[in-house]
């Protein structure tokens, strides 16, 4: 009997102990398994609409990592994001802006009337009367998943007359505010509204802010304001200074912080009108965000001979270094890092491949 109250008092400190002894592996595996840390964008986010799968390349070639991945999606195509998010958390990313397109998209070479036409299930008085309540909650509930805060930027340029969301502006008004509701409903709390307009810069100020108001949704329900500027070129070459008084308006208007939700320039003066947009930025800190666009544009392809906005900054070492200052403006800091020599607007040539090193400097970058 005394043998076996031995034997099997030894089991039990046996097991007490390799227990003691795996708490120290199961605590690392745990520390292991935790999501990166937030970067630190102390000033001014900086996105840019490229997949997350790729944002580690576009980072190398410019020569800086972007804060938050950007991206368009349309209703019809019917996706919930989480991949999307998944995998801009993957690489560090902690901010994700969502331009929300509720249409089937219509080819940009039809025309505007065209892609400006109401779609029955799309309209905003479909929406209103709740024909995407299945859908919109099936994303809401996707996106509480992410562990970082995402910008709705829904039905965006709203008060043009390109997109089929622009018709009946009081039934836009409802459709927002039922899409808020479902959002808040399923406890999607890192989730903002953005509600983003275009400048309209062929409208008068007064007759752009009256449209404007038509499709306010309501303080209660818009967390943050967003505007279009790009520098089409053309008949639509308009520098940095044209868009200033239109985004100093919106945000003296509306009371609430600015993002920049598409931004990009013409190929011939880009280092002149990225250098102005990066001084601008510098004296505006209600402008809290900026997604750099160099997807293919609508607004080009309708125009009758726009500027050349078929360059990549990724293979721009000059306009490349000004981007490099506006994300290093964002995030305070500053590395004293100097515009290529011969930076007067000509070069194409592709910018010098980063070490190894110095990719991974840049994602430690977005770590911290």
């Amino acid at each position: 009997m005394r043998l076996l109250s031995l034997n099997l008092l030894t089991v039990s400190l046996t097991a007490v102990i390799l227990g003691l002894l795996t708490l120290p592996a199961l605590s690392i595996r745990g520390d292991g398994e935790s999501p990166p840390a937030l970067p630190t964008a102390k000033l001014r986010a900086f996105g840019v609409y490229v997949d997350p799968w790729h944002i580690d390349d576009w980072a190398a070639r410019v020569g800086a990592p972007p804060t938050m991945a950007a991206k368009f999606e349309a209703f019809s195509r019917k996706r919930d994001l989480i991949k999307f998010t998944s995998e801009a958390e993957r690489r560090g990313l902690r901010e994700v802006l969502v331009s929300w397109e509720p249409w089937k998209p219509v080819r940009a070479k039809l025309g505007v009337y065209r892609q400006s036409y109401p779609q029955r299930g799309y309209r905003n008085v479909d929406i209103a009367n709740g024909s995407q309540d299945r859908y919109i909650r099936r994303v809401a509930r996707g996106l509480t998943t992410f562990n970082g805060v995402v910008y709705i930027r829904y039905a965006h340029e709203m008060n043009g007359f390109w997109y089929p969301w622009s018709w009946d502006a009081r039934s836009y008004r409802r459709a927002w505010r039922r899409m808020v509701r479902i959002f808040r409903d399923v406890g999607a709390s890192n989730v903002r509204f953005v509600w983003s307009a275009n400048p309209n810069l062929y409208e008068r100020r007064d007759r752009w802010l009256h449209n404007l108001r038509l499709y306010w949704p309501g303080d209660r329900y818009v967390d943050a304001l967003g505007m279009t500027v790009i520098n089409f070129g053309g008949r639509k070459l308009y520098s940095v200074s044209d868009f200033v008084p239109r985004l100093r308006a919106l945000h003296r208007r509306f009371h609430k912080p600015v993002l920049i939700t598409e931004a990009n320039t013409q190929y011939g003066d880009r280092v002149r009108w990225l250098n102005d947009l990066r001084r601008m930025l510098r004296g505006a800190p209600w402008i809290t965000a900026v997604a750099w666009s160099q997807l293919p544009s609508r607004g080009a392809a309708q125009m009758r001979k726009p500027g050349d906005l078929h360059w990549d900054v990724q293979r721009d070492p000059c306009a490349a270094a000004v981007l490099r200052g506006v994300i290093e403006d964002g995030l305070a800091r500053t590395t004293g890092a100097r515009q290529p020599a011969g930076c007067d607007g000509g070069s194409r040539l592709a910018p010098a491949p980063l070490s190894g090193q110095q990719l991974e400097a840049l994602r430690a970058a977005r770590l911290r």
